[in-house]
């Protein structure tokens, strides 16, 4: 008889066993359970906008949803950057494309030999017209071929950076894009386009061609006798502005206002460049492991006085 109760509570424990095993792994499980590391690019600038350089480990503290994270990896050295130009050549843009093309050439002079840059071009759809290189003749002969003319798809295009050409791309990941940000044909929303982006772990910086709508209008009443809908138009100018905002700062990077007359756009790039030289990245393995899918805050804390600290401000565990 006692053999058949330890039997009995045996087989009890192990379908107790299977029940709670399939609960973790079946078909629709609640949670995963992954140990990842977080990379969190930082720039720190002083007041007047000019990285500061020559800070160490001991100079940072990190936090995800309040609770301090152990650094496990931290760099101030030069980390290869992977660059992904987005290159609006809708109608909107014609009156600028001359100069857009300039200013990303400029960019690629300022490469390093372990530094990859890709163009993609988007209108009424997206095009990739350069893959992955470090050539800059290859930079140059693909802007060539480059004719702005048609809509937008801004968020498809966003999209498919995200979710196709950064899949794969280890390392540090920008995405600087060269757009008004008013879209006139996607398929997916804004806020998908948005959760790509930050589940990519790329910073997007943005260089913001919204004000140029105004010069267009001016342009197509003097040539053309267009009548423009002001009100209406200072609406699609402040929507856009307000996503492209929402999109830099979410991943790290920021909005970007040429001004041709105080600063042409083939120095704010070179400028760019050296700010992106000067970050600091650091990674941490999170104390929560559970991959729940839900949005975790970052929080990067620079001791050190009087100083601007930028950063992406969350990811989503999954």
């Amino acid at each position: 008889m006692d053999y058949i109760k330890r039997l009995k509570r045996l087989l009890i424990t192990i379908n107790i066993f299977v029940f709670l095993f399939s609960c973790v792994l079946g078909d629709n499980p609640t949670y995963r359970v992954k140990v990842k590391q977080i990379f969190v690019p930082v720039s720190v600038m002083s007041r007047s906008g000019e990285p500061i350089s020559g800070l160490e480990k001991k100079d940072f503290r990190i936090f995800e949803d309040g609770i301090e994270q152990k650094i496990i990896n931290f760099s101030s050295e030069d980390v290869p950057l992977n660059v992904v130009f987005l290159m609006d050549i809708s109608g909107s843009t014609f009156l600028e494309t001359g100069a857009i093309k300039q200013a990303i050439i400029d960019f690629a002079e300022k490469l390093m030999k372990r530094d990859r840059i890709a163009i993609i071009s988007f209108n009424n759809q997206s095009k990739l017209i350069l893959d992955w290189c470090n050539e800059l003749y290859r930079v140059e002969r693909a802007l060539d071929r480059v004719m702005p003319k048609g809509s937008t798809v801004w968020y498809d295009t966003l999209y498919v950076t995200f979710t196709d050409l950064l899949k794969n791309v280890n390392g540090k990941k920008i995405v600087i894009g060269i757009t008004d940000g008013v879209d006139t044909g996607s398929i997916v929303s804004f806020d998908e386009a948005l959760n790509s982006a930050i589940d990519s772990g790329a910073q997007v910086y943005i260089i913001s061609e919204t004000s140029k709508l105004k010069d267009l209008a001016q342009y197509y009443r003097k040539n053309y006798g267009a009548k423009i809908d002001e009100t209406n138009l200072m609406k699609t100018m402040y929507a856009a502005d307000s996503q492209l905002r929402e999109l830099a700062y979410k991943t790290g990077g920021r909005v970007i206002y040429p001004d041709k007359l105080t600063e042409p756009l083939n120095q704010i790039f070179v400028k760019l460049v050296k700010e992106l030289r000067k970050e600091y990245y650091i990674s941490y393995k999170p104390h929560n492991i559970f991959m729940d899918g839900r949005y975790r805050k970052i929080k990067v804390v620079v001791k050190r006085p009087n100083v601007l600290v930028r950063y992406r401000p969350g990811y989503y565990a999954r």
